[in-house]
């Protein structure tokens, strides 16, 4: 871990962490600067000390002008952050858990763009030169930069086309200055007390955008805001509410041209927001369909606009880009060429014009905009101009969205200032008028409601053909998202449904068919997944269990459950184990000094959970006892019985081993008693055995029944075990095991294990596999299975083929026939 330098901090990851929004799209490795790689070699000293110069610079940049908010943030969340990091098993889990969060962002950062060129090269054969800004906007959505994005379009074909340019939009009298100051001010307003956005200065005073000019009601308000400002203790709020109030005063309160002006300011934001969301929305089918309208529209409102402004300045950007809304073709305007901007003109912004006022002044409807005919039966649809009147119920009289409106609401004819004209009182002529426009002439129900994969439909009643043409990509979108949401059931039912309807279009069913492979790999994976994690939980090797495969099913697949209607379910095997790992941790911490009785707590931990990676760091440092006195001697049926003094150390396995005629050694067998019996041995005289005693990897010497000196076996090697010649050399190369065959060897056996070095190849807890010379020189090496967890440790025997064509495998391993397998 580098050594701390607050200046690199400042600029290296608090400006990364405020770029993308706060603490909340963070972790803690990143905030106290902590390489998640090496949280496992770290000590909890060493973590400690940066945890320590972290929070101090953390309060002194309370009064920075730039992070002072953030770090204000960040020093109220201290002791929930950096508690996980603080003591190895809880860090541990963490780091795994932050690893999956940073590789699925990752993976999301390129995922809207990957869809986008997909569908574009099914649809056109290539990337058309004209769609290329619109994924550029897609790609900076999702936080890429443009050599990453251009990276991912040369992949494909591009098709020369001539873009469309864009209208600019229209100035503003604020200076930048000072809308980058609102702006700011704003945003901070909203971090210092979470919840509903306050996109605007109306929004900060419980005001709608259409309240713009309602001049007695924005002083009224603003004077009840000033009077609890003053209430409010010394603090960060109370000067930031103070400065955003200078503004209210400034801009709101005298009415007039500021107002428009400042109403244009947030126009143009709002649409240079939307202006990329649209143009992706419109990439593949050169169409705003209704649900992305309805979405677009629904961010717009929340950004501060009312809705007939919203859905002016959609309609607007939609013609800019050459296409239409789906429902609304007949708003678009009437010839190319002559779009209009989707910024409305200075001091006509959220006011009704003057025709419409002096209509409901007598007591008349207005008359509607001669660009939105209304439809037979009565069916009328609300147009910008139409909204903006009041009588629609989304004008400056509506109640929509007003907080605490005054009593002058009530005295616009017919009722428009109440929630019942809103949506169609009977007062108005028992007409309903909603936002898309149905009202009590519109068809029968099933001529007009939407099913699920038939697309959208216009307010009169006519089906879009580009979304019936296809009605397989419906469905198929929904098996997309069902897929990106980790739920692979639902996608495979949306799959069968887009096979179902898909029909002789080519296009249609690779794109299906695409889709349908996917889904079935991750239904493959998922039940890998579930065998892993009952395995893991069975074996309680749990830190694996949630890091390796929990984790997927709860990311992956979270409607795939338990192969086995009697096993338990993902939740219920999540909860387990997290609960042992931190069971585990808490143990680990309370270890005793004394190595007598350290060994029975390291064991007890190892119980708990028998992969917590701590305690097999403890375990290996901590020596195992050797057997005591060693005998053995011959039944009258030849057998040999060996017995010997239980080892010192609690809870060991013994592995019994007979002396040959060579030299080498070869396995009896192994338990946890203090005697064995040998049937293989040769009549004759008693051969000589040796014990060994281990725990989850690390032996003892061993004790010799013949009393000779015992041979040191701290890891179970000897130079040549069994007198075979061993490979050396051992090394990665190109993601595959290689090394140096001996002379006259002709295979190998490999042993893998993820917990501790094996300890010999015949090791109950490890995975072996034979290799040949031949098998190696195709490959290039020896690949380690994909299931195998990594980091492991792997050991590599030698073999040799006796006459009779029994396979003699070496009794241990050389001492540099093993590697610690991270790839």
């Amino acid at each position: 871990m580098h050594a701390f330098d607050p200046n690199d901090y400042r600029k290296r990851v608090l400006a990364a962490v405020e770029r993308r929004g706060g603490i909340e799209e963070s972790d803690a490795f990143e905030l106290y600067d902590i390489p998640v790689a090496e949280a496992m070699r770290l000590s909890d000293d060493e973590v400690a000390a940066r945890v320590a110069e972290v929070w101090a610079l953390w309060q002194k940049l309370r009064d920075h002008p730039k992070y002072r908010v953030l770090a204000g943030l960040l020093v109220d969340a201290h002791r929930e952050l950096s508690e996980p990091l603080l003591h190895t098993g809880s860090r541990l889990v963490e780091a795994d858990r932050v690893r999956g969060l940073r590789e699925r962002r990752d993976a999301e950062r390129y995922e809207m763009l990957d869809t986008a060129i997909e569908r574009l090269v099914q649809r056109h054969g290539g990337i058309p030169a004209a769609k290329i800004p619109g994924l550029e906007d897609i790609g900076r959505l999702g936080g890429l930069t443009k050599p990453e994005i251009a990276d991912r379009v040369r992949r494909h074909r591009i098709i020369d086309e001539a873009p469309a340019p864009f209208p600019a939009p229209a100035a503003s009298t604020l200076s930048p200055e000072r809308r980058q100051q609102i702006r700011k001010l704003l945003a901070e307003y909203e971090r210092l007390l979470p919840g509903d956005p306050v996109p605007t200065l109306l929004s900060l005073l419980g005001l709608d955008f259409s309240d713009a000019h309602n001049t007695p009601e924005i002083r009224l308000r603003a004077e009840a805001l000033r009077a609890r400002t003053r209430e409010l203790p010394p603090g960060r709020i109370r000067v930031v509410l103070d400065e955003l109030l200078i503004h209210v005063g400034d801009i709101l309160e005298p009415g007039g041209e500021l107002v428009d002006a400042y109403l244009l300011v947030i126009v143009e934001t709002v649409t240079d927001t939307l202006r990329p969301q649209v143009r992706a929305a419109v990439l593949v089918e050169d169409l705003l369909v209704a649900p992305d309208f309805e979405y677009l529209r629904t961010t717009a409102i929340t950004a501060g606009l009312d809705l007939p402004t919203a859905e002016r300045i959609l309609i607007a950007l939609a013609d800019e880009l050459g296409t239409t809304v789906e429902g609304r073709e007949h708003l678009a305007a009437p010839a190319r060429g002559t779009t209009a901007s989707p910024h409305p003109a200075p001091g006509t912004i959220g006011r009704p014009s003057r025709s419409d006022h002096d209509a409901t002044a007598s007591g008349r409807r207005p008359a509607p905009d001669a660009t939105a005919p209304s439809t037979s039966g009565g069916h009328a649809t609300s147009t910008p101009a139409q909204s903006s009147s009041g009588t629609g119920g989304f004008g400056p009289g509506s109640a929509r969205g007003r907080r605490g409106s005054t009593s002058s609401d009530s005295e616009l004819p017919g009722g428009s200032g109440s929630r019942g004209a809103e949506f169609g009182s009977p007062s108005s002529g028992g007409q309903q008028a909603d936002s898309s426009g149905a009202g009590s002439g519109a068809p029968a129900p099933e001529q007009w409601q939407q099913t699920p994969y038939t697309g959208g439909v216009s307010p009169t009643g006519e089906v879009s053909p580009s979304r019936v043409a296809r009605p397989w990509e419906a469905a198929l979108s929904a098996a997309r998202g069902e897929l990106r949401r980790g739920r692979p059931r639902a996608a495979a039912g949306f799959v069968a449904d887009a096979r179902r309807s898909v029909g002789d279009d080519a296009a249609g069913a690779r794109a299906v068919g695409a889709v349908g492979e996917e889904v079935e790999r991750v239904l493959a994976e998922a039940m890998v997944h579930w065998r892993g994690a009952v395995s893991c939980c069975a074996a309680r090797r749990f830190v694996e269990a949630l890091a390796v495969h929990l984790e997927f099913l709860d990311r992956r697949a979270a409607d795939v459950a338990n192969p086995d209607p009697r096993g338990a379910s993902r939740e219920l095997l999540i909860g387990r184990a997290r609960a042992a790992v931190i069971e585990a941790g808490r143990m680990f911490e309370a270890l005793p000094s004394d190595p007598g009785l350290r060994m029975q707590a390291v064991l007890a931990v190892l119980e708990v959970c028998a992969d917590h990676a701590a305690a097999r760091a403890a375990l290996a440092e901590l020596q195992v006892g050797a057997p005591g006195e060693v005998t053995a001697g011959r039944k009258d049926d030849g057998t040999v019985v060996i017995t010997w003094v239980p080892s010192g150390t609690p809870q060991v396995e013994y592995r019994v081993t007979r002396l040959l005629a060579d030299g080498s050694w070869r396995v009896v067998g192994r338990t946890r008693g203090i005697a064995l019996e040998d049937g293989g041995a040769l009549t004759g005289p008693v051969p000589v055995y040796g014990v060994v005693a281990s725990v989850s990897g690390r032996v003892s010497e061993m004790t010799r029944s013949d009393g000779n000196s015992v041979a040191s076996e701290p890891d179970g090697d000897d130079a040549e075990p069994s007198g075979l010649p061993t490979v050396r050399g051992l090394a990665e190369h190109g993601g595959l095991l290689v090394f140096v065959w001996p002379t006259g060897i002709t295979e190998v056996m490999v042993v893998a294990r993820p917990d501790a070095p094996p300890v010999d190849p015949e090791d109950p807890h490890a995975r072996r596999w034979k290799v040949t010379n031949m098998r190696y020189e195709i490959e290039g090496g020896v690949r380690i299975p994909a299931e195998i967890p990594r980091p492991c440790h792997v050991a590599v025997a030698s073999c040799r083929r006796e006459p009779s064509g029994t396979l003699t495998v070496a009794a241990g391993f050389a001492p540099g026939a093993r590697i610690r397998w991270v790839r």
